[in-house]
């Protein structure tokens, strides 16, 4: 399955703006409306930016535990079952890392 980074809309539907990929929100001052795909994760966007923990890049899209989420890596994490309801790392997400750094 592709990574939402290759399938996320490319405009704003609200004003047109070009949107940026690691952004759940519009950048447009005058718009800031959520991308249709974080339509149902809203509690995760906040207006403030910090870097991604797992590439460094900025994105507005922060868990509980105060760590960032680039825009597309978050959606495949929901997808794949590495974050539950509460948007908390799963033990799925812990396996696959200890699978990854063995």
């Amino acid at each position: 399955m592709k990574s939402f980074e290759f399938t996320l809309l490319k405009e704003c539907p609200e004003c047109g703006n070009p949107l940026s990929i690691g952004f759940a929100r519009c950048t447009n001052p005058g718009c800031t409306r959520l991308r249709p795909e974080f339509e149902p994760h809203g509690a995760v966007v906040t207006s403030k930016s910090g870097p991604c923990m797992w590439s460094g890049k900025r994105t507005d899209v922060r868990l509980p535990d105060g760590k960032y989420l680039w825009a597309p890596y978050f959606l495949d994490a929901v997808r794949a079952g590495w974050l539950d309801n509460e948007y908390r790392f799963t033990e799925k997400y812990r396996a696959a890392r200890d699978n990854k750094n063995k």
